[in-house]
C-alpha cells in the first residue's frame, strides 16, 4: 500500500492489516517504516544518454535489430513486446 495524501496519515495497511512502522525498541521516539519507496526522475539522464552517438547504438539496439523467426534472443522477439508495439506505436 502507498501511503500518500489522502492515506499519509493511516499506520496500517487496507488490505492486510499490517503495521506501517516497525515496532519501538527502546525510548525511541522516532517511527521507522518497514519500507519506503524513493523517486528519482530519470528523464534527464535518458535525455543524456541520447546525446552520445556510441550509446545511442546500444540504447536502440532492441528496435533495429534483425530477428530470426522462430527464435528469442530478445525480450523485444516475444509476442507481448509486438502486441505493445502494435497498440502504442
Amino acid at each position: 500500500m502507498l501511503y500518500y495524501l489522502e492515506n499519509a496519515e493511516m499506520t496500517e495497511c487496507i488490505t492486510c492489516g499490517h503495521s506501517r512502522y516497525k515496532p519501538k525498541i527502546g525510548k525511541g521516539k522516532t517511527l521507522v517504516a518497514y519500507e519506503k519507496l524513493r523517486y528519482f526522475p530519470i528523464t534527464s539522464r535518458l535525455q543524456r544518454l541520447f546525446m552520445l552517438p556510441r550509446i545511442v547504438e546500444h540504447m536502440a539496439w532492441h528496435q533495429a535489430h534483425d530477428a530470426v523467426d522462430g527464435v528469442m534472443v530478445h525480450p523485444s522477439d516475444g509476442e507481448a513486446w509486438k502486441l505493445f508495439n502494435s497498440v502504442h506505436p
